[in-house]
């Protein structure tokens, strides 16, 4: 398993739009070819941004390279995503566990 998180600092007062563009985005995201699952989690206010952080999960890393490479891939056209700084971690699977519901 592959695993790509984001972290996004989203300009204040710019948070309703970032989120409907993730939503949309994110309705893209489960067409994905590989996708195991994905989770957006909103984080606190720090200075004059709000954090925002992303997780993908991948059965490879070549899969999410061909989304990332694909159309399904960035904001909705024609919308505007607020100002935000973001940053992109990648890791392998080392170890991994699900709880049974």
């Amino acid at each position: 398993m592959f695993m790509a998180s984001n972290q996004f600092k989203v300009v204040k007062g710019c948070e309703e739009t970032f989120e409907t563009a993730w939503r949309e985005t994110s309705v893209r995201l489960r067409e994905a070819a590989g996708l195991i699952g994905f989770q957006f989690h909103r984080g606190k206010e720090c200075g004059p941004h709000v954090l925002y952080f992303s997780v993908t999960m991948w059965e490879t890393e070549e899969r999410f390279i061909d989304w990332r490479r694909a159309e399904l891939y960035g904001p909705p056209s024609g919308d505007t995503v607020p100002r935000c700084a973001s940053r992109l971690e990648e890791f392998d699977a080392t170890v991994s566990r699900s709880n049974p519901q």
